[in-house]
């Protein structure tokens, strides 16, 4: 289903929530990664840098604040991106930082301000961010994770 999803369309990036059991992360991640990478998408962890490191993934995904210590975990060659929500002030610091991404709350009214007048890209569940965000709720469903890909044109 994964594989399917992801060839879909034109999916530039997964994030993928570290799952609660240790034992069962690292084998997980590991084989959504290479179906990933395989595809030329870029594989991302939720919040823990050492563990994205660890696994070989492309990067990692943190909530403000949380920046600078997951550059130095990550390193400098894998993406770092930041949710800032609809926090303006969060968003920017995170730019200003470095982040390769800022993750807003599908707010169009924030995602337009900052296209409009930031160079660092964003992700939402909106039309204006210049990467659209699929939720969850597609990928428990084969044909719905497939239609959720596509609708994004």
């Amino acid at each position: 289903m994964f594989a399917a999803a992801l060839g879909a369309g034109d999916v530039a990036c997964v994030e993928m929530a570290v799952p609660a059991d240790p034992a069962a992360a690292k084998a997980v991640i590991e084989r959504l990664r290479d179906i990933a990478q395989e595809q030329g998408v870029a594989f991302l962890l939720r919040d823990d840098a050492a563990l994205a490191a660890r696994t070989s993934c492309d990067g990692v995904v943190v909530g403000p604040g949380a920046y600078a210590a997951a550059r130095k975990a990550v390193g400098a060659q894998a993406i770092v991106g930041v949710l800032a929500g609809a926090s303006r002030h969060e968003a920017m610091e995170a730019g200003e930082a470095g982040a390769d991404f800022i993750g807003f709350d599908a707010d169009a009214e924030i995602v337009s301000w900052w296209t409009e007048m930031m160079e660092v890209p964003c992700v939402a569940a909106v039309p204006e961010a210049d990467f659209r965000l699929v939720t969850a709720e597609g990928w428990t469903d084969p044909q719905a994770a497939v239609a959720a890909i596509r609708s994004l044109g």
